[in-house]
């Protein structure tokens, strides 16, 4: 208080207008004592800079600053970083996508929820200078809702979902600039660099706006209540010990409430089961949340077990061409060889294959396997399969 009290006096002294609110965080403590030059509990601020950077310095005062003391602890700036790097990180995903039209799906309505949610929150917490709350809504959309969930959700159809990830990605970096002015301003500038942004700086842009008509809090329950059953799916699986490339059947959901049809699609999808039973008013507690069971049907018929072998192929191949340094829209030609009853089964699905890994061309051979062909196991089959020009 003090220390603010001598800036305001000697901007008065200067003939400078004295500040119109101020912010003071407490004392900052380590082990438990106040730090201090003479007791040797210091650390550097410099020192944090040099190892962090900047704007996470930033970003840790922001979300400890609530008016009282706190204790200082390193190992945050560890999780900083990590939360700076997804920001990072959806802004070159994004970048790189190709530009689709496509109808808006349920999760996509979710998500344009959740994020114009997120706007209207944090405005009001920046203009009463609640900066934790500010950054607790950022770290819980960018890490949760957004990197964990939905660009999980529509990574194989992310093409279709840009204009909103790039909505989002402009509105997050804006969000995120008043505390990290230096990572955000990077961005900025090498999307300006690619004409996606007009403003000379992004701290000479437009703060965005929310639009209450895209909030539904009906919705956000309802994919809230579809993510648990979606945990407890996975859980399932991982007790079967059936890896999720692998498709099921059914998945049956035993639950005190109704679950609407769209959002049943979006549990099959990822639980990659081919439909859900739901079986309501099987649970017998008297809770005011909803309780959900979940049951997988994990009897593996042949046709299943196909196609369980062609995501597990399309999983390779798609990482070899990424070790490859091919992209998204570059085609290829791969030949394949395997056994006859694996060649019969991945002929089933040679056109979900052709779509999923970009390839104009697949083809089978026999005889000799070519030194540079890539070999891998698929329930203890051997495949071999190498890129053709």
């Amino acid at each position: 208080g003090h220390q603010a009290a001598r800036w305001q006096a000697m901007l008065l002294s200067a003939g400078l207008p004295p500040s119109k609110q101020i912010m003071i965080h407490g004392f900052i403590t380590i082990g438990g004592e106040k730090m201090s030059k003479s007791v040797g509990n210091v650390a550097s601020p410099f020192d944090l800079i040099e190892r962090y950077g900047t704007d996470a310095m930033r970003y840790y005062f922001a979300k400890n600053s609530k008016g009282e003391d706190f204790a200082f602890d390193e190992r945050e700036f560890v999780e900083i970083q990590k939360v700076l790097t997804i920001l990072s990180n959806i802004n070159n995903f994004v970048v790189q996508l190709d530009k689709e039209k496509a109808k808006l799906q349920i999760e996509d309505q979710w998500i344009l929820s959740k994020y114009n949610a997120l706007l209207q929150d944090v405005t009001e917490y920046f203009n009463k200078f609640f900066y934790p709350n500010v950054i607790q809504k950022l770290e819980k959309f960018i890490v949760r809702d957004l990197s964990r969930t939905y660009i999980q959700m529509i990574r194989d159809r992310a093409s279709e979902s840009s204009a909103i990830l790039k909505e989002i990605r402009d509105g997050l970096i804006k969000l995120f600039s008043p505390i990290c002015p230096f990572i955000t301003e990077n961005i900025w500038q090498e999307l300006r660099k690619k004409g996606i942004t007009k403003e000379e700086s992004i701290h000479l842009s437009d703060w965005p706006r929310f639009d209450k008509k895209k909030i539904s809090v009906e919705l956000e329950k309802e994919f809230s209540d579809a993510l648990t059953i979606i945990e407890l799916g996975l859980a399932e699986r991982d007790k079967a010990k059936i890896n999720l490339r692998w498709p099921l059947s059914k998945a049956i959901i035993y639950s005190n409430t109704k679950i609407k049809s769209n959002i049943q699609e979006i549990i099959a999808r990822q639980l990659n089961v081919k439909r859900v039973e739901v079986k309501t008013n099987q649970i017998s507690e008297k809770k005011t949340n909803n309780i959900f069971k979940v049951e997988l049907d994990t009897n593996m018929t042949p046709d299943l077990e196909a196609e369980g072998f062609a995501r597990e192929l399309a999983r390779k191949v798609q990482s070899e061409r990424k070790n490859s340094g091919l992209v998204k829209k570059d085609q290829i030609s791969i030949s394949l060889h395997c056994d006859v009853d694996v060649k019969d089964i991945l002929q089933k699905h040679l056109s979900f294959l052709q779509e999923r890994i970009n390839a104009k061309k697949i083809e089978f051979i026999d005889g000799e396997i070519p030194k540079e062909a890539i070999v891998f196991t698929i329930k203890e089959k051997k495949i071999y399969f190498f890129f053709r020009n």
